[in-house]
């Protein structure tokens, strides 16, 4: 019995040992655990913990505003939210379900991907939608209050590009994509500057989705874009914009219109146009021709969805650098710049014109069909005589007329700041006399429009090729304005005494492109699309041009207009691009306050308030206005004006009339408005003046009344127009000058 007592003691002890022995086995194992853990996995351990209740952020940096000339805010950025999810702090699929209702009906966001990214529980970032502006924001925010989703629904604070004039300038300053980064224009120029450097914060939350102060070293600061100040004067682009806009109206061309402005002696574009533009804003959104080709268009959806695209890619294009041209008859500045600098012929040098030449077998008509006969350089310039510049280019000789177009930089690009430019396409070798020729008169060649402004631009500024640009300066973070010396390299390609003589030679020789009040020297183009004559052998397409400096004495800025295939009544340089030059020049150029010569100048007066005036009294300051031509005419019996025509403000010229009226009971005649088109400016001076309306004429140099034809008029024909009151009609003189 002891014996047994002893087994079992002796068997309970061993098995208390083993099971000591595991318990301390366990420990061991457990401490060995826990060691491993603090010493190898702590740090894996402790970025699990804080992704728990930590989300990294990205701190957008302000991409830097874009200003005209005059300091007037062109881009800007301003701040929007992107809103995103947390799925794994999302508590149910009830409240999943919440989520998705809500933010699909705010956010325009289709709901069943938003009920996908809920299904993402290992994630604290998936976002709904990116650039949500305040009104989504507030609603959002306020559905999150409602609802206690702190934890489940978050913003991240970012900005959005917003443009303030729309479509001023589109194609020049560009846009950005979604990431705000340059994608187009200015803004893909200059995004290195613009865009700064993003920066990233890691934030902690507490259970209820409030905010908890963070130690870690994670913290990047962002690095704000820097501001650019642009050489474009944004009242200078919206003038050319407005006539670009009426001179498309009038000629409806197939490929749009396009046109620089430059300050001659520094390169500054000054204005830069291609029309069509887009909204800056809606940059997606075709307009215009645009539009119209895309509804046009037939075929299967994924067809029109390419065609879509293509007509955006083209929208988007500053045609004035991507797009060629044959310069025509404007390049005639250049072959007389090349044989007055090498005395190959002087000024008074003549060329005979028998109304066309042969070359090489090749016939040359002159564009007139006229015969110009014996004609000085001048004239033949001025005639835009092809046989004359033919001669011309022939003793000029194939060596030195290519050593001058590479000298002029029509064989390599501008060095502008401005993307896309394209290569020029011209004969390396004019040994043959034919190709020589044609080059003489501004054919066989293709430049850019900001080429070409370039190379012509030298007889207005002493001889010089200088760069066109947009960029003027740089603002940095601490408001300093840096001026950009980039483009201040100047080449001289010709003498002073040459660019001067060609200078004068075109002062007003384009009347259409001419200011009442200044001097301007123009040189007009009309070339064939001998391209599109090949495909279309029945019908002929033209590009017509002009170029003008202002004022001729001592040109400011040089202008340059291509209407790319017209379509209207006219195709000539002289009737078609030329009346948009002498538009844009006449509010240019006295908003650059240059001086007017009063000997140019049809004399225009601002009508004042004449009410509640003596009638005697009004009457004698009308009559005794510098403008002594403007009449006076009294209506009733009183002894004060009550009412006046024309109204306060508006502008009558010479010829015109300013009717008082003393009574109310005094008579107001109206009378049927004339169809003035075709009419010369003498003609409907007459008519005006018979019935008593003011006629405001535009298009009018120096008072030469008789060689133009009325094309519009302000007051539609056979409607009623008080008398007094004021119709402005538009007129171009009858140049047929290439």
């Amino acid at each position: 019995m002891k014996n047994k007592q002893t087994t079992t003691s002796k068997s309970i002890i061993a098995r208390s040992r083993v099971a000591l022995a595991l318990l301390i086995a366990c420990l061991v194992g457990l401490i060995a655990r826990l060691v491993n853990l603090q010493l190898k996995d702590s740090e894996d351990l402790k970025g699990r913990a804080v992704n728990q209740y930590t989300y990294e952020i990205t701190l957008e940096a302000d991409r830097g505003n874009i200003y005209d000339r005059n300091m007037k805010q062109l881009a800007r950025s301003s701040t929007v939210q992107t809103i995103f999810i947390s799925p794994r702090d999302i508590e149910s699929d009830a409240q999943a379900e919440l989520i998705a209702t809500n933010l699909s009906e705010i956010l325009g966001v289709d709901k069943e991907a938003i009920i996908e990214k809920t299904k993402k529980t290992k994630s604290a970032y998936q976002i709904i939608k990116k650039k949500v502006e305040e009104k989504e924001e507030l609603a959002v925010r306020d559905f999150v209050e409602r609802n206690n989703l702190h934890r489940q629904v978050c913003f991240e604070e970012g900005t959005k590009r917003y443009y303030p004039y729309s479509m001023l300038a589109s194609q020049v300053i560009g846009f950005t994509g979604t990431d705000n980064t340059g994608l187009t224009g200015i803004e893909l120029t200059y995004n290195s500057i613009l865009a700064g450097v993003n920066g990233r914060a890691v934030k902690g939350r507490d259970g209820n989705g409030n905010e908890l102060p963070f130690n870690y070293e994670t913290y990047i600061d962002k690095i704000d874009g820097q501001d650019i100040v642009l050489t474009i004067d944004r009242n200078i682009q919206s003038i050319m914009e407005k006539y670009i806009k009426q001179g498309y109206d009038e000629n409806k061309p197939t490929y749009g219109i396009r046109a620089i402005m430059m300050d001659v002696d520094t390169g500054e574009i000054l204005g830069m146009v291609s029309y069509e533009g887009f909204d800056l804003n809606n940059r997606n959104t075709l307009v215009g021709s645009y539009l119209e080709r895309y509804e046009a268009f037939e075929g299967t959806d994924e067809e029109k969805q390419k065609y879509e695209y293509e007509l955006l890619q083209e929208m988007w294009k500053n045609k004035t650098v991507t797009e060629l041209y044959d310069p025509g008859s404007t390049f005639k500045i250049i072959t007389t710049a090349m044989g007055l600098e090498e005395n190959i012929f002087t000024p008074d040098t003549h060329y005979t014109c028998s109304g066309s030449i042969l070359v090489a077998g090749t016939p040359i008509k002159c564009h007139s069909g006229k015969v110009h006969g014996s004609q000085t350089i001048a004239e033949a310039l001025v005639n835009s005589c092809n046989p004359a510049f033919v001669q011309m280019g022939l003793d000029i000789g194939h060596t030195i007329f290519e050593k001058y177009f590479y000298e002029f930089g029509y064989t390599e690009k501008t060095g502008s700041d401005i993307i896309g430019e394209a290569n020029s396409l011209y004969y390396k070798d004019l040994s043959n006399p034919a190709d020589l020729a044609r080059n003489a008169f501004g054919q066989s060649m293709s430049v850019t429009a900001i080429q070409h402004i370039r190379a012509v631009t030298a007889i207005a500024n002493g001889g010089y090729l200088v760069t066109p640009h947009l960029l003027k300066a740089t603002i940095d973070s601490d408001g300093n304005m840096n001026t950009s010396t980039a483009y201040d390299n100047k080449k001289q390609v010709i003498s002073e005494s040459t660019a001067n003589t060609i200078l004068k030679m075109l002062v007003n020789s384009t009347k259409n492109a001419a200011v009442s009040g200044y001097n301007v020297s123009s040189k007009t183009g009309t070339s064939q699309k001998l391209s599109r004559k090949d495909a279309e052998e029945d019908k002929e397409y033209y590009i017509s041009s002009c170029v003008s400096f202002a004022p001729a004495e001592d040109p400011q800025v040089a202008i340059l207009v291509i209407v790319d295939e017209p379509t209207g009544q006219y195709y000539y340089g002289s009737q078609v691009a030329a009346p948009i030059i002498g538009n844009i020049l006449s509010e240019v150029l006295p908003y650059l306050d240059i001086a007017m010569n009063d000997e140019n100048v049809v004399k225009s007066f601002t009508v004042p308030d004449y009410r509640g005036t003596p009638v005697d009294q009004a009457s004698y300051a009308i009559k005794n206005l510098k403008s002594n031509t403007i009449r006076c005419i009294v209506r009733g019996n009183g002894d004060t004006v009550i009412d006046q025509m024309p109204r306060v403000g508006t502008t009558v010229q010479d010829g015109g009339v300013i009717i008082l009226y003393t009574e109310e009971n005094a008579s107001k005649s109206t009378v049927e408005m004339r169809n003035f088109n075709g009419m010369s400016a003498k003609e409907a001076l007459a008519w005006c003046e018979r019935n008593n309306i003011n006629l405001v004429m535009e298009g009018i140099f120096n008072k030469e009344f008789e060689n133009c034809r009325a094309v519009s008029q302000s007051v539609e024909a056979g409607k009623k127009a008080e008398q007094g009151s004021a119709v402005t009609v538009s007129f171009i003189y009858k140049e047929e000058i290439q």
